[in-house]
């Protein structure tokens, strides 16, 4: 066990410098100076070449490359371009809010687990019908289509919640007043209720696969209670693929926060890398995506220790 988690550190890192290598080169494809943007409008074209030069924009692209993974392997995730502030500070302002909301939506979507028993249990009739078209048909819909929806019912018309914004918290994360839950709510449905469709798809799914596995017919020739095959022997090896699912999409919705936190103007680490893209801000761009990467890889690793101890037929060490 220990074995396998160093070598997914390792992997970790390897990835991580993999990942600021295509970052920087996809930056330098996309058209524009931001040396013009940090002059300002007007500005001569020495003032231009005077910024240019200050932040380090005229050197070579491997040369920027390399200082910045110098700063890296220090600690140092450099400074904004625009604004001069540490990297890491904004950072660790923006992550509690996107962990809050992508915390909030996984424990949403695991409500597509008991959805996917139950549909299950009653195959090809009226309630599994409803439940598998209606999830097929909110997994098609856009996040970003839902979310204004969500924004225009509960929020205009209805005036039932907050459209946007954040609310004091405790440890960062833990909403601590009504109004801070009120505007977790819709981003975090809005978030979660589509992974709730495929959640219960796939439940459904693998406990219809389960249903029909040797063991199970065994527990009925046994005698023992369909209540006991079902939930003692049927719904822990089904829920085994799902759960790897659910923990994947933990650190999935990080960077599925970019468009939600964008729609319901919530300052995390999704609304700062579209803010950067926006600017061509390459520090700030790299560190929300070595964020995002690195709770990614971290969240599978978590994912697959957990297999290990609900399957003990798995082998890390292997």
């Amino acid at each position: 066990m220990i074995a396998y988690i160093i070598r997914r550190l390792l992997q970790l890192v390897i990835v991580l410098f993999g990942v600021t290598l295509i970052t920087f080169g996809m930056l330098k494809l996309v058209p524009g100076d931001p040396a013009i943007a940090l002059a300002g409008k007007g500005a001569s074209p020495e003032k231009i070449a005077s910024v240019r030069h200050e932040r380090g924009l005229d050197r070579p692209f491997y040369v920027q490359y390399v200082k910045y993974v110098q700063r890296l392997i220090q600690g140092d995730l450099g400074e904004s371009l625009y604004t001069a502030r540490p990297v890491a500070e904004m950072i660790r302002e923006a992550a509690p809010v996107t962990i809050q909301l992508a915390v909030a939506a996984v424990l949403i979507e695991l409500l597509g687990i008991p959805l996917g028993v139950y549909s299950a249990l009653r195959q090809y009739s009226f309630w599994d019908t409803a439940l598998t078209t209606g999830a097929l048909i909110l997994w098609g819909i856009p996040v970003f289509v839902l979310g204004y929806f969500a924004m225009y019912i509960f929020g205009l018309k209805l005036d039932w919640l907050p459209i946007g914004g954040v609310g004091p918290t405790v440890l960062g994360i833990i909403p601590s007043s009504w109004e801070s839950w009120q505007t977790l709510i819709l981003p975090a449905l809005t978030l979660g209720m589509i992974e709730v469709a495929y959640i219960s798809y796939m439940q459904r799914a693998s406990m219809l696969e389960v249903s029909r596995s040797d063991f199970i017919r065994t527990a009925r020739a046994k005698g023992l209670s369909e209540r006991k095959v079902i939930w003692g022997h049927g719904f822990k090896n089904a829920v085994i693929p799902v759960m790897t699912i659910a923990g994947i999409d933990l650190g999935a919705l990080i960077g599925g926060a970019i468009i939600t936190e964008t729609v319901f103007n919530r300052p995390g680490i999704g609304q700062m890398i579209y803010q950067a893209i926006n600017a061509r801000d390459t520090a700030v761009i790299a560190g929300g995506v070595l964020f995002a990467t690195f709770f990614f890889v971290f969240a599978n690793l978590l994912v697959d220790l957990g297999y290990a101890w609900v399957d003990p037929r798995v082998r890390l060490e292997d």
